[in-house]
């Protein structure tokens, strides 16, 4: 069988079994806990640890990943991934071999891009990388679609195909930095698997996002009330920290906007035969306009 993804050999150790809590340890075939649940890692090289309840939802389908990674290829949420590497580094920048867990991670994208600023840092007082050891990233991803993809997105980067609603495989306290991109998220695990001081960073639309192609083909809006139920529901394990904004437009081909509108949850009641008609065959504009969120584990839980 394949060898094990080096970033998955790394992870096992945080690793604990999805159905009974225990230590996983390494077989030739995948993991297995004291109390003998098994768990074979894919021809890929991702790892399926999923709960009692196993698989519950898909998640996206192989056209939405498709369409997504049309999407971030042509640079639409560069500056999103820009962002989250910026705030990353100033937060586990001088931790030694942090790790980092992209729960709803999808194919990498930003993962990659915050491992890699990670990666290339300096220690403090200008010293070279290898004094702080390379990051570790765990992605987290229940569409097996997009697992595929992220295990290969970065050689520094584990991928776990779990779903976030169910609970995370890793044990206490031994994550640094959590990052949710558009993604479900679990208050409890997140504060359960953080460091005390360790950061949680959430990204999420703000009241423009994706305008006027939101409101053209009829997209899901979001909630207006959105970053305050997030600051609610956080409150029991997290203090707020600063918050960054993300407000560009950019000018996109209509086949691009078409994926835009198809990549994500309203892709589930659109058709593109629809979408295309809405949009037209010429270049139009976009707004990205995301709020990255910042909240610190609470030293006192």
């Amino acid at each position: 069988m394949t060898p094990a993804p080096a970033a998955l050999v790394r992870t096992i150790p945080l690793l604990r079994c999805p159905l009974c809590g225990d230590r996983l340890g390494p077989t030739e075939a995948g993991v297995e806990c004291g109390g003998g649940h098994s768990f074979d890692r894919a021809r890929g090289g991702h790892l399926t640890l999923l709960g009692a309840r196993g698989r519950r939802f898909p998640g996206d389908s192989a056209e939405q990943v498709a369409a997504r990674e049309r999407v971030l290829g042509h640079g639409v949420f560069d500056g999103v991934a820009d962002a989250l590497a910026e705030v990353a580094t100033g937060a586990v920048g001088a931790v030694a071999r942090p790790v980092l867990l992209d729960a709803g991670a999808g194919t990498g994208f930003y993962l990659d891009r915050v491992v890699d600023a990670l990666h290339r840092r300096v220690a403090p007082g200008g010293d070279a990388m290898e004094a702080v050891g390379e990051p570790l990233g765990i992605g987290t991803e229940l569409s097996v679609a997009a697992a595929r993809r992220l295990a290969r997105v970065n050689p520094l980067v584990a991928a776990l195909v779990v779903d976030t609603w169910d609970g995370l495989p890793l044990r206490d306290a031994g994550v640094d930095l959590v990052q949710v991109v558009f993604a479900p998220r679990n208050p409890a695990e997140f504060a359960r698997v953080l460091r005390p001081g360790g950061t949680l960073v959430v990204a999420v639309p703000g009241p423009g996002h994706l305008e006027p192609l939101r409101s053209r083909v009829g997209m899901l809006a979001p909630a207006a009330d959105k970053a305050e139920r997030l600051d609610t529901h956080l409150a029991a394990g997290f203090d707020p920290g600063p918050v960054r904004v993300v407000d560009v437009t950019t000018t996109v081909p209509a086949a691009i906007a078409a994926d835009l509108a198809l990549m994500g949850p309203s892709g589930v009641h659109l058709g593109r035969a629809g979408v295309e008609r809405a949009i037209g065959s010429g270049d139009g504009p976009v707004r990205v306009h995301v709020e990255v969120r910042t909240f610190r584990r609470s030293l006192h839980e």
